[in-house]
């Protein structure tokens, strides 16, 4: 089985539809505003930046394609609904204005692209895409048409990445088009990565994703596991995805299994058995293995690693990029599993450990091999029960040493981190702690207004490379 795919680009037209708009750059332009009302609402004038006695050489343009009433001299007050409209002064005095009437052309390579720009820009723009549906951008050979289309164009927007190699610059070239109008959205945003699966084997040594006599080539199936443990009888049981199988009692938790969370590749599963006072790995046998040049997909099947990870009362799990972080309530222990050392040591790996004392408590994995751990309440040993929970957080390497402490988060419970961030639920709000190439930071936000003094959250939702945060 092949499968390829083009990288996956964010639509910045927020940004680039202020160039799209303008009928050149060299031009005074009128540009909306992010919160653009529909094209049938006039927009006001803004005001010139010469003093009001001086004459005006030209007259603002506008993007609407309704008839515009006359100028006016007034700024309307701000409230975020109208189209605002910027007048910039021409450094070509005798630049012709801009015709009202006239609509910009925003050339695409791609049809996806053109219809983002359709999208954003409505009837403000007229749009035009180079690529028709399902060609290669690799191979494509641009015509006549395609020369005078950017020739013509106001703005001409390219994915880059190398896709519009070989015939782009030419036809920009050949279009006498000024380079500086043609935008390269790979430039701007960061594209996934994607590797090509060529082959799929089983246990079995079956290879998969093969032509058949037709020489149409077999559409795979969802390949993958899913996991279920039962909440009374601790049995984990597995369903194959490809084929519905389902097997009942895999393996046995010892006690309930209340939660079960897959590693950032998705290869291994870590589930937490807190009344066993056990912790399990489960390797799912569905994986890529890199071979000449490609990925080859492999799924095997699901074992359970004889890893001793019993401990008292393990109980928070948290789950990062390269890391896994444990907390043992009961002893105070913190247990991390690093999921490539884990890969490739197998069931012979074993976890970093360090100790940080009893208590209800909490580590979440950050980037540069950091943690963020809460360490026991200072009064913890005169009244555990009534201390249970922890009030501070510090910042803490694979050796357990101290690095930063953060502020005060009382009766701390929940925790959620995205890589370089941590957050938990404090009594009254939530305690944020950062960690920046070895600067370290930290806030906490209150509760909004209006909320009762007990204000509490106690479960906090992240996830790696998200910039929110949902909490309880």
């Amino acid at each position: 089985m092949v499968r390829k795919s083009l990288p996956i680009l964010t639509p910045l037209f927020a940004v680039i539809l202020l160039l799209a708009v303008a009928c050149s750059s060299q031009e005074p332009t009128a540009v909306p505003s992010a919160a653009t009302s529909p094209a049938t609402e006039p927009a006001a004038a803004a005001q010139p930046q010469e003093p009001a006695a001086a004459p005006q050489q030209q007259q603002p343009a506008t993007t609407s394609s309704q008839p515009e009433p006359a100028a006016s001299s007034q700024q309307p007050a701000s409230g975020g609904s109208q189209p605002s409209q910027v007048s910039q002064p021409s450094p070509q005095p005798t630049a012709a204005p801009v015709d009202p009437g006239v609509t910009p052309l925003v050339v695409s390579t791609s049809n996806i692209m053109a219809d983002w720009v359709r999208i954003v820009g409505q009837d403000r723009v007229e749009v035009f895409a180079l690529l028709p549906p399902n060609a290669d951008p690799h191979s494509y050979q641009p015509g006549a048409q395609d020369i005078a289309q950017v020739a013509d164009a106001d703005l001409v927007l390219s994915i880059g990445l190398g896709l519009e190699a070989g015939w782009l610059a030419e036809l920009v070239e050949n279009a006498a088009q000024d380079p500086h109008d043609v935008i390269e959205m790979a430039e701007e945003v960061d594209p996934i990565e994607f590797v090509e699966i060529f082959e799929r084997h089983d246990d079995h040594g079956d290879e998969h994703g093969q032509e058949d006599e037709h020489g149409h080539e077999d559409e795979t199936p969802l390949v993958g596991k899913l996991l279920i443990g039962d909440g009374e009888t601790g049995a984990l049981s597995i369903i194959e995805l490809d084929h519905d199988h389902v097997e009942e009692n895999a393996f046995d938790m010892g006690s309930r299994a209340g939660r079960i969370y897959p590693t950032r590749s998705g290869r291994f599963a870590i589930a937490v058995a807190s009344d066993a006072n056990q912790v399990h790995i489960i390797d799912g046998g569905t994986y890529l293995e890199p071979h000449e040049g490609h990925f080859d997909l492999y799924n095997g099947e699901a074992e359970l690693y004889g890893l001793n990870l019993s401990g008292d009362r393990p109980v928070h799990l948290a789950v990062g990029d390269e890391w896994a972080a444990v907390y043992y309530d009961g002893s105070g222990e913190v247990a991390l599993i690093n999921e490539h050392e884990l890969e490739e040591e197998g069931a012979a790996y074993q976890p970093v450990v360090f100790n940080v004392g009893p208590q209800h408590g909490a580590a979440v994995p950050m980037e540069d091999d950091l943690f963020a751990v809460t360490p026991q309440h200072p009064d913890y040993a005169s009244n555990p029960e009534q201390y249970r929970l922890p009030t501070t957080v510090d910042i803490m390497n694979l050796d357990g040493e101290v690095l930063y402490s953060a502020g005060d988060c009382p009766s701390l419970h929940g925790d959620a981190g995205n890589g370089h961030m941590a957050v938990f639920g404090c009594e009254g709000g939530v305690l944020a702690v950062e960690a920046d190439h070895g600067h370290f930071h930290h806030d906490f936000i209150s509760a909004p207004e209006g909320e009762p003094e007990d204000f509490r959250l106690t479960t906090v939702f992240g996830a790696s490379g998200a910039d929110h945060f949902l909490a309880l």
